[in-house]
């Protein structure tokens, strides 16, 4: 999948390339038009550079001299180019390709063959279009994470202040970011409204996106209508759609948020048993945030799925006061 996103980011440079040859061509016909004698000379220095090529295969005696000669013939006619163009306030770019990105040429990678960094935004770019997140994690992201937020007192009968709680979660969270690759777990966030499940899930997400880490956010109830509408309206289905679907398994980062808030039935149980097995049998990652209690998620979805929760996920308990509440 990642493959399929270079590919198509490389297809976008090469236009980049093709229209910037055929701009090139546009502004040289002007100057032609305008400067008859402009034209002769691309047209003999092309030419000269011909013959020193032909008289490098031939090898004729004074071989050195002949080309030193025509080179010679070459810099006087860029000279008188620079001249007439000068003289008529043509600047020197106008007979040049522009580019996009001076470092690269518009082609992705550096003169050393190293990835160019605009090639690397646009990656970026793409990844954060994929994750159907948006703008959203320019707000919401381990930067902007604010723990003050967190109440440290005791809550209820939890050991740990809500703040003490969720630095630990944090921990875990920048934890699961730095070893994705090399980690065997998932992630599993629990507890009511409005305690930060959420917004963890975007920091986590960002911070990987930067890495060209492919990523898929769904709240449950747009997971399963991307699901239903792939398998029941097939004919109707949009590229988007058959995007969307097989992100749901191939993504390198699943984020369902907000699970139980579907219909929960038994095409949702099956489904949902089904993305968590594949996901889990292929190596690809899952971060699941529900607010429903570990309880109740053994109540209403099949002993398959919490067993499979309980052995592969890192489970971890949100709880304190709504933080949305609060002021800033």
């Amino acid at each position: 999948m990642r493959q399929e996103i270079v590919n198509g980011i490389r297809k976008d440079y090469n236009k980049k390339r093709l229209q910037a040859k055929e701009d090139l061509n546009i502004r040289q016909n002007e100057i032609y038009d305008m400067l008859p004698r402009i034209k002769k000379i691309d047209q003999e220095i092309a030419r000269l550079s011909i013959n020193i090529s032909r008289i490098i295969l031939t090898k004729p005696e004074g071989l050195l001299n002949m080309i030193e000669d025509i080179r010679e013939t070459i810099d006087t006619l860029k000279e008188e180019k620079e001249y007439i163009l000068k003289k008529k306030g043509v600047p020197d770019i106008y007979l040049q390709e522009v580019y996009h990105c001076s470092q690269c040429n518009d082609s992705g990678y550096t003169a050393e063959g190293n990835m160019c960094f605009c090639f690397k935004q646009s990656l970026i770019n793409e990844l954060y279009n994929i994750s159907s997140l948006g703008n959203l994690l320019q707000k919401e992201n381990f930067d902007t994470f604010d723990l003050s937020k967190f109440d440290d007192i005791a809550y209820g009968k939890e050991k740990l202040t809500p703040k003490e709680n969720t630095k630990v979660i944090l921990k875990h969270a920048l934890e699961f970011v730095d070893t994705f690759h090399k980690r065997d777990r998932n992630l599993l966030f629990y507890g009511g409204t409005g305690l930060g499940k959420t917004f963890m899930c975007n920091c986590i997400a960002k911070d990987l996106m930067d890495k060209g880490i492919i990523v898929l956010y769904q709240s449950s109830f747009k997971m399963f209508e991307t699901i239903s509408e792939h398998k029941f309206n097939r004919s109707l289905e949009s590229y988007d759609n058959k995007d969307s679907f097989g992100l749901i398994y191939e993504s390198d980062l699943l984020i369902i948020d907000d699970l139980g808030a579907e219909s929960i039935n038994s095409f949702t149980i099956t489904e949902l048993f089904n993305i968590i097995n594949t996901r889990l049998i292929t190596d690809k990652k899952t971060i699941i945030s529900t607010n429903l209690s570990l309880e109740k998620l053994s109540e209403v979805y099949s002993d398959r799925i919490f067993s499979r929760l309980m052995s592969d996920y890192d489970i971890f308990k949100f709880y304190g006061k709504d933080i949305r509440t609060k002021r800033v």
